[in-house]
């Protein structure tokens, strides 16, 4: 029995042909998942909505927002992190940290907040206190982690928030969101490409050469 490039003269034409496709069909859809590998990189965003780290005391202090449960005080605002470079058609976010800070004027004793991020009630009835001096260590800092659905509302770079007075007077001195997302990449195209094109010659050569075998 003789041989023609590896490929036995024995063996059915019809039965090669049908190997060479279900090889080169394999092979295709290898490249396709090869194309498809994306290689994650993670990057931090930010957006500080209120910024009072700077304050460093008096009763008329620099970025904050006042806020008092009689005046019927609340803070809506938006997290943007379009801002700071976030781009979620090439981007996906995996975690979050929101943060929070007071300063009481310790004209009372009631002071509670209900702090909220997208549909989720973070804090309710929380007690405030805190002092405008040596800022931003005499704050009171309220911090955590977002859950799965505000990370689902978060995937456009953009969630509300919302900071309610409920008793007492305070300032809101910082609200900030910290972000880390994966940037996602698709390998070099020419690679796979290439890749592609070297099995299709395979293929071509090895159906080439059953068509000589047959002759022989």
């Amino acid at each position: 029995m003789s041989t023609y490039g590896g490929i036995l003269s024995g063996t059915h034409p019809q039965k090669i042909e049908t190997t060479c496709m279900k090889t080169f069909k394999k092979l295709f859809v290898f490249t396709l998942g090869l194309a498809a590998i994306s290689s994650a990189s993670a990057i931090s965003f930010v957006d500080v909505d209120v910024d009072g780290s700077s304050d460093d005391g008096g009763d008329a202090p620099r970025g904050y927002q006042y806020m008092a449960s009689w005046h019927g005080s609340r803070w809506d605002k938006t997290f943007n992190l379009l801002n700071d470079g976030f781009d979620p058609t090439t981007m996906k976010i995996v975690s979050a940290t929101v943060k929070f800070a007071f300063a009481d004027d310790e004209s009372d004793t009631w002071d509670y907040v209900r702090m909220s991020v997208g549909s989720s009630i973070l804090w309710d009835w929380q007690d405030v206190d805190g002092s405008h001096y040596n800022a931003p260590y005499s704050y009171e800092w309220f911090t955590t982690g977002l859950n799965d659905s505000v990370l689902l509302d978060l995937q456009d770079g953009i969630v509300d928030y919302s900071v309610v007075a409920q008793s007492g007077d305070y300032y809101l001195k910082e609200a900030a969101l910290y972000v880390e997302a994966d940037r996602l990449r698709v390998p070099d195209s020419g690679a796979t490409l290439g890749l592609l094109g070297l099995g299709v010659g395979i293929i071509f050569l090895l159906r080439r050469q059953m068509k000589t075998g047959d002759g022989v």
